[in-house]
């Protein structure tokens, strides 16, 4: 199926609690696919089709088993955090994740001038091959102690995440053809290039909602 590069938007007085309660991630993350939740209204899913049944009721059921593993597992944090149980599954509802899907390496280049494999030690930068901006809006943050498929999840805090949405705002039109001309493509350049722009808008508007909101970020692989 590949690798996926998800973001969500979670409120920093959530954050703070998560960094030091790392493992109650999980519960954020999956409280976005209880019934009531708006997922279910972006999702189309038909209740009729076995395989749609079976997933809904699976991924509905995620919160409760999370819960008591947590209760098995980690009880002594369950017990500090349990009245904040309520709110961290309101919040996890009300933030729906934003997918970039497997288009992710080639929008990294186009946002860095780099490929997956350099590390960048910065979030906003610039690229002194090319000279246009480097923002390292998928690889960027630090990490967060919490067990994942494949590696630790990161994290913005709300002032980076303003400095990401004031980058992304300020990376032009003409930027983003240009970084794309780089990667020599030999057929259907146009068509590659609405369907990278239009994803690049879709996380641009993304951040600049949770900007507006003050609310910190969480970024990871799936």
């Amino acid at each position: 199926m590949g690798i996926e590069v998800y973001f969500k938007q979670v409120p920093s007085d959530l954050l703070d609690k998560f960094l030091k309660y790392p493992d109650f991630v999980e519960l954020y993350e999956n409280a976005q696919y209880l019934s009531d939740s708006l997922y279910w209204q972006e999702f189309d899913i038909d209740l009729d089709d076995s395989e749609d049944y079976e997933w809904f009721n699976e991924a509905t059921n995620y919160v409760a088993e999370t819960l008591e593993k947590l209760r098995l597992k980690k009880l002594e944090d369950f017990k500090k955090l349990e009245l904040d149980i309520p709110l961290i599954i309101a919040e996890g509802k009300k933030y729906l994740e934003f997918n970039v899907d497997k288009r992710w390496r080639i929008l990294h280049f186009i946002l860095t001038g780099y490929d997956e494999s350099i590390i960048l030690p910065f979030l906003i930068g610039n690229n002194e091959k090319d000279s246009l901006p480097s923002i390292n809006v998928i690889f960027g943050g630090k990490t967060i102690e919490y067990e994942t498929v494949y590696e630790l999840p990161q994290y913005l805090t709300a002032d980076e995440v303003k400095q990401v949405a004031q980058a992304l705002s300020n990376f032009s039109y003409n930027q983003f053809h240009q970084r794309l001309k780089l990667k020599n493509l030999r057929d259907d350049f146009d068509i590659v290039f609405d369907i990278l722009y239009n994803i690049y808008k879709e996380l641009l508007n993304y951040y600049q909602d949770a900007a507006s909101g003050q609310n910190a970020m969480f970024l990871s692989l799936s």
